[in-house]
This record gives C-alpha cells, structure tokens and sequence, in this order.
C-alpha cells in the first residue's frame, strides 16, 4: 500500500471505529459503554495496520 492508500485507510479505520459511539450518542442513550469498547478495540485495529503494512512492504 501506498502512504496515501495507508493514510486513507487509517482514517476510514478511525471513523468507523467511532461510528458506533456517534450513533448511540445521537440516540441519547449514555456512550460511556460503547466509548469505552471502542477505545479498547481502537489501538488493537491499528497495531493490525502496522503490522500488515510492514509484512507488506518487506
């Protein structure tokens, strides 16, 4: 992948990632729960990107 694609996708990565908060937020319901999911699973999908970059590029 190229830095702009991997670029890219890092920021579709993100929103989607936070997609689920912005909706229950919309919702009016407490996001404390879902935020929290998120931001366990966050760091997760983006040591994934890295790691599949790097294989990529060797």
């Amino acid at each position: 992948m190229s830095d702009l694609g991997f670029s890219a996708f890092l920021a579709i990565a993100i929103v989607v990632l936070f997609l689920p908060v912005i909706v229950v937020w919309w919702k009016g319901r407490p996001i404390v729960p879902i935020a929290l999911l998120s931001l366990v699973f966050w760091p997760g999908a983006l040591i994934l990107a890295f790691r599949l970059r790097r294989e990529r590029d060797l």
